[in-house]
């Protein structure tokens, strides 16, 4: 198994945009949490105020700062697992469910995409992300065009196209 991966994914999706330059994964991955919107903290700091209670993780809040990729960082969501120069992983594992968030570039061609994985640890986790999907759905692409507004929006990749590989040789381009 891949380090950082899931022992299953009940739920993936994965979306990707132009690039104005190539870069590495890390500066992908920090310009999209530092643009993050504002009104995605707020959302979040619902989701803190209901969720808690029924004990998933709260997050950080600490969006409008600068993002500091090392393993054990944290991002809102996000803790920090693994940083290479094509790929940062980051996720989280509570009771209820566990996630892995994926940023990566292609290493020529100017195109980055955000993976989103998700294991459902018990009956509670199911229902949650049941809830929260439709805006899951919506806030990914959305914090993946953010910094990019000359770009068209990001798109998401088709199931068969997504990431299955376990390294970055065998992986097809973001």
């Amino acid at each position: 198994m891949a380090p950082n991966a899931l022992g299953h994914v009940d739920y993936a999706d994965r979306y990707a945009i132009e690039l104005p330059r190539p870069m590495d994964a890390p500066s992908f991955c920090a310009l999209i949490l530092e643009a993050a919107p504002r009104w995605l903290d707020l959302l979040l700091s619902v989701r803190d105020a209901v969720a808690g209670r029924l004990g998933f993780n709260t997050q950080e809040r600490n969006y409008g700062t600068a993002v500091r990729l090392a393993p054990g960082g944290k991002f809102g969501p996000l803790v920090v697992q693994s940083v290479s120069p094509h790929r940062v992983v980051c996720g989280d594992t509570d009771k209820h469910l566990t996630f892995r968030a994926t940023f990566e570039t292609h290493p020529v061609r100017p195109r980055g995409s955000f993976t989103t994985e998700v294991q459902f640890n018990d009956a509670v986790g199911r229902a949650y992300f049941a809830l929260v999907k439709p805006f899951h759905k919506r806030i990914i692409p959305a914090l993946v065009s953010a910094p990019f507004p000359a770009r068209a929006g990001a798109e998401p990749i088709p199931r068969a196209e997504r990431l299955e590989a376990t390294d970055d040789a065998s992986r097809p381009e973001p």
